[in-house]
């Protein structure tokens, strides 16, 4: 791995598009990068560990926003107990879309099986045979 790489290297490794990287820069997820003699911008490894520990934990779930606030405070850096708070957290809340996925699914399933088996005409008898 090398030690310097601009952003058209960064792209190519991380698999990731060149506004993705300055959007993370805008929000403060990556630092501002040092340029070079010509003006470009140049990453270090540590811009590519902290990019793909963005990717990795994006891909968990959590927002930009979550991230951010894990990146400034340290967290996963620093104490377990507050490591643990924040997954039980994202744990909970990917419970309770699970939840209501499978309450949109029931609901699905039974227009799917039951009201599009029967005469019903419109709208206002569908909402009525919901009620039931």
């Amino acid at each position: 791995m090398k030690d310097i790489y601009n952003i058209g290297e960064l792209v190519k490794e991380l698999n990731i598009n060149k506004e993705t990287i300055r959007y993370y820069e805008k929000i403060g997820l990556l630092s501002e990068p040092k340029k070079d003699e010509n003006g470009y911008r140049i990453y270090s490894k540590k811009d590519i560990e902290i990019i793909r520990f963005i990717l990795i934990v994006k891909n968990l779930g959590f927002s930009l926003r979550e991230i951010s606030i894990l990146m400034h405070d340290e967290i996963l850096c620093g104490n377990i107990e507050d490591i643990k708070k924040i997954v039980e957290s994202k744990i909970n809340e990917v419970n309770e879309k699970i939840n209501n996925l499978e309450e949109t699914k029931k609901l699905l399933e039974k227009v799917k099986g039951t009201i599009l088996s029967k005469n019903i005409e419109g709208c206002e008898d569908i909402e009525i045979y919901l009620k039931k």
